[in-house]
């Protein structure tokens, strides 16, 4: 990667650091500084499955499971627990990210989606679900949305101002509500508004397993994200459709990778680990999702 700034090298690379127990943040915050030092413009996006768990057990809360209407099985987040999901995402694990680059050299800046509105969403509608005896009821009081616009002016002017972004949920709608999002697909919507050059989703796993019980099934690299769904389970699932997403707004390269292991984002850069996928040439990704 050169130093000198092109018009290739002001596209800048997305990291999204995942949640979960066990994602080794010091790796992965080394890798974004090197980065920066080679010029790189980076955008970091953090989740906090696992902080945001820890925090709403401490409190006595929780996120209640429901069957909807056509008996998919999602957890409601309401008004109490979002507030708790918010401290332990913006203030704990944003900022661990944040003073972990500012450690070791790097202007890191952390916002939430409500800061300047850098993600806007639209909450979704009322969910239609069964109770424990069949009967249905409307509940209109869950905060959940989907990611509808990135501040991409903020992001830029931040970038340019040699800041490093680091981005998580909650996300904001048009009338100034907190809404929970999925934080990989924050990180696929920033990439595809910044017109960054790869999104790089890192985890607790390997990549995408053809058997999720065997790491030496590792999917190396794939094409066709729609065919790869079918070996998506769980939290991966999440992943893919993030990755769609990016390479349907126009991100060239999207790594699904470990963040458990040394240099763990340039080696999913270099291909050395991890999941690679791309659109076939003059391809698209399935639009239907």
């Amino acid at each position: 990667m050169s130093a000198t700034p092109n018009a290739s090298s002001r596209r800048p690379v997305v990291v999204k650091i995942g949640g979960a127990a066990g994602v080794d943040l010091e790796n992965v915050c080394s890798d974004v500084v090197e980065l920066v030092r080679q010029g790189e413009r980076v955008v970091v996006v953090n989740g906090g499955s696992e902080a945001g768990e820890r925090l709403l057990g401490s409190l006595g809360l929780a996120r209640p499971e429901a069957t909807t209407a056509n008996g998919n099985v999602v957890r409601l987040t309401y008004a109490p627990t979002l507030r708790a999901l918010t401290m332990a995402w913006v203030g704990e694990v944003n900022k661990a990210v944040v003073l972990a680059l500012l450690a070791k050299g790097v202007t890191a800046l952390g916002l939430c989606g409500a800061d300047g509105r850098v993600l806007t969403a639209r909450r979704r509608p009322p969910l239609k679900l069964q109770d424990s005896g069949g009967r249905m009821r409307i509940d209109r009081e869950h905060l959940a949305g989907e990611v509808s616009s990135v501040n991409s002016a903020l992001l830029g002017t931040l970038l340019d101002g040699g800041y490093v972004p680091v981005v998580c949920p909650p996300a904001v709608t048009e009338d100034g509500v907190l809404v929970n999002v999925d934080a990989d697909h924050v990180a696929s919507s920033i990439a595809a508004a910044l017109g960054a050059k790869a999104l790089i989703i890192l985890s607790n796993v390997p990549g995408l397993l053809a058997d999720p019980k065997d790491p030496a099934s590792l999917v190396r690299s794939s094409d066709d994200v729609e065919g790869c769904m079918p070996l998506a389970g769980g939290r991966m699932r999440y992943k893919l459709e993030a990755v769609r997403r990016a390479l349907q707004g126009g991100v060239p390269t999207a790594y699904v990778s470990a963040s458990r292991v040394a240099r763990p984002v340039f080696r999913a850069l270099e291909e050395a680990g991890g999941t690679k996928f791309t659109l076939r040439d003059g391809g698209t990704a399935d639009a239907g999702a």
